[in-house]
């Protein structure tokens, strides 16, 4: 069964560094590895946007990655750990190259909910 994708802001240069070495992708969000939070921080399409805003506004490296969940082999957990009132979904494992089936920039992930 194919579910929702799930996407996840990143950093071009380190998701290209783990395409480089065919190393599964490591990074939580913006400065934090998988290993320092526990978990990959994703969102759905509605929320991308204003993830992208909040937490990368005024950077021209962000990219995002488009994620097959039937791929990556992790738990995926939707969670509101922010207590935010707004559930996440979090990969707690690192992302497979082959799980990422898109590479988008920010405004054409924001789209898929139009």
């Amino acid at each position: 069964m194919t579910r929702v994708p799930i996407l996840h802001l990143a950093i071009e240069s380190e998701w290209q560094a783990a395409v480089e070495t065919g190393s599964p992708y490591d990074r939580s969000t913006l400065g934090v590895s998988l290993a320092d939070e526990g978990y990959v921080h994703c969102s759905f399409p509605d929320q991308v946007a204003a993830t992208a805003e909040r937490y990368y506004s005024g950077r021209d490296d962000v990219i995002v990655l488009v994620i097959d969940p039937d791929r990556l082999g992790s738990p995926i957990v939707v969670e509101d750990l922010a207590g935010g009132g707004q559930a996440f979904p979090h990969v707690y494992g690192p992302i497979p190259i082959d799980a990422v089936v898109a590479v988008e920039d920010v405004a054409t992930a924001a789209a898929r909910t139009a």
